[in-house]
């Protein structure tokens, strides 16, 4: 688990290095900004968490890739998601 948190924070700080040559955007003040920030990077060490739970096999380097991708792997799933059309009111 702590390894795929180690991937979520290597995750935002490669984010955070894209942005070195524009100055820090106003966002990063934001406090929301903080609280999804913190909660991608839980979510990595979650994520990790699950797929030994699963029984899956994780090396140290697997984990901190599961952990570093896990906003891609969820807005995957998040993705594949039918629409459903919304319900009649009578």
């Amino acid at each position: 688990m702590l390894y795929g948190i180690a991937g979520g924070v290597a995750a935002e700080i490669l984010g955070l290095f894209k942005l070195r040559r524009e100055g820090a955007p106003q966002y990063l003040r934001s406090a929301f900004y903080w609280i999804v920030t913190v909660a991608m990077i839980a979510l990595g060490g979650g994520l990790a968490w699950l797929y030994v739970k699963s029984d899956v096999s994780l090396t140290p380097i697997l984990a901190v890739n599961v952990g570093a991708s896990a906003p891609l792997i969820l807005g995957q799933l998040v993705a594949q998601t039918p629409e459903v059309a919304p319900g009649k009111v009578n």
